[in-house]
């Protein structure tokens, strides 16, 4: 009789976080069911493509002068990857008021930011830029599908609040330009809003620390799961329907 000999099967396991996600993924994160804020941990493990680099760039270089409107635009809808013209074209367009009307100035990074967590991990606030006007602005952007809720944006305005006060209080009485450009969900695409600090509401130091506690409750829930076997979809076939 012949033995076959199996060959071990090796599992492909996924490495959980350690860190925190960047600064407004992470807040967005932050819903009122744990098991989500979960689902979206274990979604985080796998890096997105930036497909929003080319929608901040052209952004930036407009509100610097470097870009003309019209030159946006065209550079927007020459852009190769399809998914990351389809977001250029859509903010651009969704922009175009603000975009045309803004004076346009030298802005830099500001660097050095940091928030800690209750449980002590540590958030990095960035991107955030510094528009040398007189006086001073600062700018954030959000570019992604789904908006932040009130909730969140008080809890992202806290944060960067904190984070100035904390590591560069030279800037802490700046008005904020925070910029969101994402799908509205009354439909009709993306909606462009602008938000300073009296619209943010940045929450207070306890309401702030209850919007953590519901995160860190799910934090420690995902660490407590480790790794999981990641399990590849299946390629189509020549006989699965296509779109």
């Amino acid at each position: 009789m012949r033995f076959v000999t199996k060959m071990p099967i090796h599992r492909e396991l996924s490495t959980p976080l350690v860190e925190l996600p960047t600064y407004l993924s992470t807040i967005s994160m932050v819903v009122d069911d744990r098991a989500a804020i979960v689902q979206k941990l274990i979604q985080a493990e796998r890096k997105s493509p930036p497909v929003y680099e080319p929608s901040r760039d052209l952004f930036l270089k407009l509100l610097q002068g470097k870009l003309s409107f019209d030159s946006a635009v065209i550079q927007a809808h020459r852009l190769t990857d399809q998914t990351e013209r389809k977001c250029a074209v859509q903010i651009v367009d969704a922009s175009e008021r603000f975009l045309r009307s803004e004076r346009p100035t030298n802005m830099t990074p500001l660097p050095n930011l940091k928030y800690v967590l209750p449980n002590g991990l540590q958030l990095n606030i960035a991107p955030i830029w510094l528009r040398n006007f007189d006086p001073e602005r600062l700018l954030v952007l959000h570019f992604w599908q789904v908006p932040l809720s009130q909730r969140q944006l008080s809890a992202a305005a806290a944060v960067l609040r904190t984070a100035l006060r904390d590591n560069q209080p030279q800037y802490s009485s700046c008005e904020v330009d925070f910029i969101s450009v994402a799908f509205s969900q009354l439909g009709g695409g993306r909606r462009f809003e602008r938000y300073n600090w009296t619209r943010l509401k940045p929450l207070d130091d306890d309401e702030l620390h209850r919007f953590w506690q519901q995160f860190l409750t799910a934090w420690s829930h995902y660490q407590r799961i480790g790794p999981r076997e990641i399990r590849r979809k299946r390629s189509a076939s020549l006989f699965d329907r296509q779109a």
